[in-house]
C-alpha cells in the first residue's frame, strides 16, 4: 500500500513546492465550481492531491500559462504513478472548463488547496501559504487512493488589508472572515479585476509574499 509520505516525496522530487491532501468528503454542500455540485465523480474520488507552484517558479518573467504547463506535466506524472499502483485518478487543470467571464473552473483549485492545508484564503481571496505567500498556480489530482488528508490552516491575515487597499482597480472590498466569505462577489468585483491581464499587485504587496522572498 502506497503511503501518504511516499506519494508526497515523489511529487516533491518533480520540483513541486507545495503538496497536500484534501478530504473531498468535507466539501459537501460548498460551492465548488461551474458544474461540480452533485457531480458523480465526487463520490468516486474521496481525496484530492493538490500541487502548488510558487510565484516565479520557472522564471521571473514566466507567464501564467508556462507555469500551468509545468504543473500539468507534474500532474500527468502523478497520474501515471497512481495508475501503475492500480488506483484511479482525475486531473483538475488550472484552466479546465474555465469560464473566462465568471472566472470559474470545473472545481475551485483554491477550495481544494485550502482543504489540503496548503494555505488560508486571504483578503484578496487568493490562497496564502506560510512558505510563499499568495501562490500563483495550483493543480490537483483527484484519487481513490486511501491516503491521509492534511489539516487545514487558520487564517493569519489578521487586520492586514494591504491587498484591498493597494488594488489599483478597486476590485476588492474588505470583508472580515476567518475561513471564507459568504460569497466571492462580496469581496471581488470580477469584471474590475485585471489579474488575468497581468496585474499582480495583490500578490506582491502581501506581507507573506515579501517575507518569502527576503
Amino acid at each position: 500500500m502506497m503511503s501518504t509520505n511516499h506519494i508526497k516525496s515523489f511529487i516533491r522530487d518533480l520540483g513541486i513546492d507545495l503538496v497536500g491532501v484534501a478530504d473531498m468528503t468535507t466539501l459537501n454542500g460548498m460551492p465548488l465550481g461551474i458544474s461540480a455540485e452533485g457531480a458523480s465523480f465526487l463520490d468516486e474520488f474521496p481525496r484530492a492531491i493538490v500541487l502548488g507552484a510558487q510565484y516565479g517558479k520557472i522564471g521571473k518573467n514566466a507567464k501564467g500559462r508556462e507555469v500551468s504547463f509545468f504543473l500539468e506535466n507534474a500532474a500527468l506524472q502523478v497520474l501515471e504513478y497512481l495508475e501503475e499502483e492500480g488506483t484511479q485518478g482525475l486531473i483538475i487543470h488550472t484552466e479546465d472548463e474555465y469560464n473566462p467571464i465568471t472566472r470559474q473552473g470545473l472545481l475551485s483549485l483554491k477550495v481544494l488547496a485550502k482543504a489540503a492545508g496548503l494555505g488560508w484564503q486571504g483578503r484578496s481571496l487568493l490562497i496564502v501559504s506560510p512558505e510563499y505567500g499568495p501562490v500563483h498556480r495550483w493543480i490537483a489530482v483527484l484519487t481513490d487512493l486511501d491516503i491521509t488528508p492534511d489539516q487545514t490552516l487558520s487564517n493569519e491575515c489578521g487586520s492586514c488589508s494591504l491587498c484591498v487597499d493597494k488594488c489599483p482597480h478597486d476590485a476588492l472590498t474588505l470583508v472580515p472572515f476567518e475561513d471564507h466569505p459568504k460569497s466571492r462577489e462580496a469581496v471581488l468585483n470580477v469584471p474590475a479585476c485585471k489579474g488575468d491581464n497581468g496585474c499582480k499587485v495583490c500578490i506582491v504587496v502581501c506581507p507573506w509574499f515579501r517575507q518569502a522572498i527576503c
